[in-house]
Parts: C-alpha cells; structure tokens; sequence
C-alpha cells in the first residue's frame, strides 16, 4: 500500500492535511465551549483528549512534509520512530481522521443538546440581541459588561462609534435628547427612542442598566394632535355654541310641548262642543261651557292653563271622554303612583279623541295587569293596554302631536310606550 510519505505534494496529502486541520479547529472549538459552559469534569476530559490526537494528527502530517522537503540534513534523534510513522498507509492516516470525525460529531452534537436544556452564556446573549429593544449592563466606571444589537446601534447612530464607555454614552444621551418621565427623549432619524438609566445590585455588586425603547408611534400621535390643536381649539368653539344653541333648543322643546297640550285641548273642546250638538240629553251643558270658556280665556290670555276639570287625572279624563261621547271601561287596579295616574290619565284622552276622529268609535277599554308580558322580555310593575271598539288604523300610524307627547313623558318617567296598529289599533305602556 501506498505510504504516507509518498503521497506528499500530491491531491491526496493536501486533502489528508485539510481535514486534519479542520478536526484541529474544531476540536479546539467543542473544548473551549466546554469550558465556558462549566460542563463537567468528564465531558472536558472528553474534549481535550479529542483535542489532543487532533493535534498530533496535525503534527504528524507537518512534520513529515518538512522532512521530506529538507532531505536527511533534517533527520533529529527521533527519525526512527518518525520514519516508521511516515512509512504507515495514508489509509490509516484517513482512518483516523474518520475517528476522530465522528468523537467530534458526538462532542458537537453533546453540546447543541446542552445548550438546549440549560442557559448559557451564548443563549442569553442571543436571546438579548433578538429584544427589539435596547439593553446595556455597565459596572459604574463605565466599563460595559452586557450590550445587545439595538444598542450598539442606537450608539453609533448617536456618537458614530462603537460602544465603549458605558458613561460617555449616557452623556450624549443627555446631551442630546430632552427629559420625560424620569427618562431622555432623543429623537433620531426615522424613530423616536426613550431610554432609561436605573442602578441595581446583584450578587454584591453594583451595576448600571439602560433601556432603549422605541416610542415612535407614539410620539407620532402626540405630534399629530399638536399639529391639530388649532382645529381641537376651533372644535371646542364649535362646542360653547352647541351648548348654547342647546340651550335654545330646549326652550323651544318646552314651547313645543306647551303647544301640543292647547292643540289637544283645543280638539277636545271642539269634540266636546260637536258631541253636545248632536246629543244634548247624553251631555253635561255645564262642563261643555266651563270648558268652552276656560279655552277662550286662555287663547286671550287670561289664563294661565286650559281647562283641567275633576281633580283626580284619572276621573278627569273618563269625564272629558264622556262629555265627546266615548265611554271608558277600566280593567284591573288603577295605579295609585301619581305620575303614573297622571299619564294613563293622558293616555285615555288622548285615544278617546282619537277613537272619535280616526276610528269612529264610541268606547275605550283599559287592560291594567302586573307583572311579565309577552310583549316584553323583562318583568315589569304595571301593564297597561288601552283599546277601542272603533275601525281598525287602515296603516301604519305615524306618532305625532300628543301621541309623540305623551312617548316622551312616559320614557321620562322610567317606563315605555308601544303601539300596534293590527289586527287593531292598541296602545301599550310599561311601568
């Protein structure tokens, strides 16, 4: 078989060398991992002792390529041993790199898995240079102990060097930037960063750290309000004169509700005055006059409110709904919660007048029950139905005049109005 020595200068002996100097590397490699990690007594052992036979692999291969280039004026005392080594098969030789391939795939490999499982060195400083944000742990005096990426970048944008004194940069820091909220604020092209400077003890020494956050989005909404603050400052105008016209409004409102009260009295008379027409001996000529008068008193201004009649809300709307011909049948306890009477009160005079001059019917009845509904998903304290025997509506019936009066009323005091058109015409409220 062909021996070492023959091979030299020769594609074979080039690539024998190569990969014995790569073993070397890497040998060199998995031991100082090993002992940066603090691995056990048995896996540095294990290392060193590939590191070792890589060497005298290497060595070997050296040594007999200066031998054969020198001649035998280089021949030292141990050229007989030496001599039998080059006189081996380079085929051992590639055997043993195969060897020492594979202790160095399981050393690799032992030591990907340990960096895995346990936290190391290098695991914390990757795991530091993945942050988007910025940290730097420096001992007092200004020597950095811990950097990641983002702040080595953040200092060559700010001092165009690399970081070395931790205490230099902070200067440029506050140099540069503004105070805000206990941090600086320095602005840099493109990207707004906040940092942060605390001191903290750890394991009896004292140490510095500074965060760098970037706040852009931030800060780009807070400049675009003070961009705007013209326009905040021309909304509140706008605003004082809402509020005003507000105010206007809400006087016409009580205007409003003032003249759909006389709109429904003023029909009520006038309903009231046709009735006593046409049935003289079914009607009060007395009440048809006092409220006649009452409502001339006070379009001239004589009065200050319509006529109001029976004292009782309830007993007065029965007695105006009789004086225009419409009988009203009460079903079930009448409220005794004033407002409560007050609107139902409302309620039956505004469908008397209603029954009269939309339906032409002559009688109202009131359905006053407790508790759930089915029209309503929650319990309530008092349901009241108001029919009449009159048409039914011929389509949907628009709220308007004291209909939409008295909605507003009932939803004021806490309860809800409903009403349906079919199969007849039925006004609900809730209490």
């Amino acid at each position: 078989m062909i021996r070492l020595d023959a091979i030299t200068d020769t594609a074979p002996w080039y690539v024998i060398c190569t990969v014995a100097l790569v073993l070397l590397a890497g040998a060199i490699t998995i031991l100082l991992r090993a002992v940066f990690d603090a691995r056990g007594r048995k896996t540095t052992l294990f290392a060193a002792l590939n590191l070792f036979l890589a060497f005298c692999l290497f060595f070997i291969l050296m040594d007999c390529f200066t031998i054969r280039n020198v001649g035998n004026s280089g021949i030292r005392a141990f050229f007989a041993f030496e001599k039998m080594l080059f006189e081996l098969p380079y085929i051992c030789y590639a055997l043993v790199e195969v060897v020492l391939g594979v202790l160095l795939l399981l050393c690799s490999r032992d030591a990907l898995s340990y960096r895995k499982q346990n936290l190391t060195q290098d695991s914390i400083k990757q795991a530091l240079d993945s942050l988007p944000e910025g940290i730097l742990i420096s001992s007092p005096d200004g020597i950095v102990r811990l950097a990641n990426i983002r702040i080595n970048e953040l200092c060559r944008a700010l001092t165009s060097e690399i970081l070395k004194d931790a205490g230099k940069f902070w200067e440029r820091i506050t140099e540069t930037g503004k105070e805000q909220g206990g941090g600086v604020l320095v602005r840099l092209e493109g990207c707004t960063i906040l940092f942060e400077k605390e001191s903290f003890v750890l394991d009896g020494g004292t140490y510095e750290r500074i965060t760098a956050m970037d706040v852009s989005d931030r800060y780009r909404i807070i400049d675009e309000l003070e961009e705007k603050n013209e326009h905040l400052l021309d909304i509140k105008r706008r605003m004082k004169n809402a509020t005003e016209l507000s105010a206007e409004m809400f006087i016409s409102q009580e205007e409003a509700d003032a003249r759909a009260a006389l709109h429904n009295q003023l029909g009520q008379v006038l309903l009231m005055g046709r009735h006593y027409i046409r049935h003289k001996d079914a009607t009060d000529p007395e009440l048809v006059y006092m409220a006649t008068r009452q409502m001339n008193s006070f379009l001239m201004g004589e009065e200050s409110e319509p006529y109001t009649g029976e004292e009782d809300a309830i007993s007065r709307a029965v007695a105006l709904a009789g004086s225009i011909g419409v009988t009203v049948t009460i079903c079930g306890e009448v409220p005794k919660d004033d407002a409560a009477r007050e609107l139902l009160g409302r309620a039956v005079t505004e469908c008397a007048a209603n029954a009269v001059k939309h339906a032409g019917g002559d009688t109202v009845t009131v359905e006053i029950t407790d508790g759930k509904t089915e029209a309503q998903e929650r319990v309530h304290a008092l349901a009241i139905a108001i029919t009449n025997n009159g048409a039914p509506p011929k389509g949907e019936i628009t709220e308007s005049g004291g209909l939409l009066s008295l909605r507003r009323d009932v939803e004021a005091a806490g309860g809800s109005m409903k009403i349906d058109a079919e199969p007849v015409f039925v006004l609900h409220m809730y209490f």
